[in-house]
């Protein structure tokens, strides 16, 4: 059965519950509605408007007071279709700008200023991740010769990174036999994601000829390593001590299982892996995270482009959030983010 549409009375009152929750962070009374939103209705009937929303599922109230407070649905009905979109303030565009430097480092120090920004502008908690090499695009194969049982295999992807891996090969191969085993490779590879690399690369040279096989079977047989660049994702996070600082965090357990996350090496890795596909944007709000360890925030999040790869970054906050800012704040930093990091390539 489909859910009835809310009516305009409805829309008002948890318009109006919501901004009033993220700013007090108290559960709202139906007299403090009436007297700031000036609706022509009485208490009661805000009461009984307030009783039907969370009927619905949209508004929440604490044992202790006869308040409400907005559910993870109420947000999400929120976010979809009752939030105005906020522009940022020209400070704020300015100070994304000015932390965000094509010249004040290689990729990682632009990101962690950026993680930096992310946190001081939101008052939340910023997180930035280096861009996915992996679904990056192969450009070329290159091997050098370093000994007569060495060989330094270069990978290039259409992103401007390169990486280097020392291979061992048990005899010299001749410079054009090796010229020819290259363009081979080449020719097979190359304009694939590391990714589809990693994963056919063993039926891409099923029927390759016997007098090459020595070289190509040890890279078929070492491409996990070869084409490895998931240790190349690194996280940058900024603003812990805006949540901790927050009115949920006065709950213990609460402030417990945050500093846990904090101490969660690779969870935000893992998290992002799930959550940021090649979407511009991506909302999440408490229990739709797939991760119970975050069920008590919500997380919005953007990619940004590096050459050919994407990269993912984020807010993080309790779901009494200032959905309209964050949403711009993550935008706009994606966009500029992008644009200067195409400067450094």
């Amino acid at each position: 059965m489909n859910e009835r549409e809310l009516t305009a009375r409805e829309n008002s009152v948890l318009e109006a519950i919501v901004l009033e929750f993220v700013r007090s962070a108290r559960p709202i009374g139906s007299r403090q509605i009436v007297k700031k939103y000036r609706l022509d209705v009485s208490p009661a009937t805000i009461r009984n408007t307030m009783a039907d929303l969370e009927d619905l599922g949209y508004l929440g109230h604490p044992h202790t007071s006869a308040g409400r407070l907005p559910t993870d649905k109420g947000y999400r009905y929120y976010v979809d279709f009752l939030m105005q979109f906020s522009q940022l303030k020209p400070e704020e565009r300015q100070s994304i700008a000015l932390h965000i430097d094509p010249n004040a480092g290689d990729i990682e120090e632009i990101l962690k200023r950026t993680s930096q920004v992310l946190g001081q502008l939101s008052e939340e908690f910023g997180i930035v991740l280096t861009p996915k090499f992996y679904r990056g695009i192969l450009e070329k194969l290159e091997f050098v010769e370093l000994a007569s049982d060495k060989l330094l295999v270069v990978i290039n992807i259409k992103s401007g990174i390169v990486k280097t891996v020392i291979m061992e090969v048990r005899h010299r191969i001749p410079p054009e036999r090796l010229a020819d085993i290259v363009t081979l490779l080449n020719e097979r590879l190359a304009g694939l994601t590391l990714q589809e690399v990693k994963q056919t690369i063993d039926e891409r040279f099923k029927d390759v000829n016997v007098k090459d096989e020595g070289l190509v079977r040890l890279i078929i047989e070492n491409a996990d390593t070869v084409f490895n660049f998931a240790d190349r994702i690194t996280i940058h996070t900024s603003g812990a001590k805006n949540i901790i600082m927050q009115p949920e965090m006065q709950d213990p357990e609460k402030l417990s299982n945050f500093m846990e996350l904090m101490e969660k090496g690779d969870f935000f890795t893992r998290l992002f892996e799930e959550i940021s596909g090649e979407d511009d944007l991506f909302i999440a709000i408490g229990s739709e995270n797939d991760f119970t360890e975050v069920n008590d925030y919500s997380i919005i999040a953007s990619t940004y482009r590096y050459g050919s790869v994407n990269g993912t970054m984020a807010i993080m906050g309790p779901t009494r959030m200032q959905y309209d800012k964050m949403i711009s704040l993550v935008q706009m930093t994606s966009q500029i983010i992008s644009e200067r990091l195409s400067n450094t390539l």
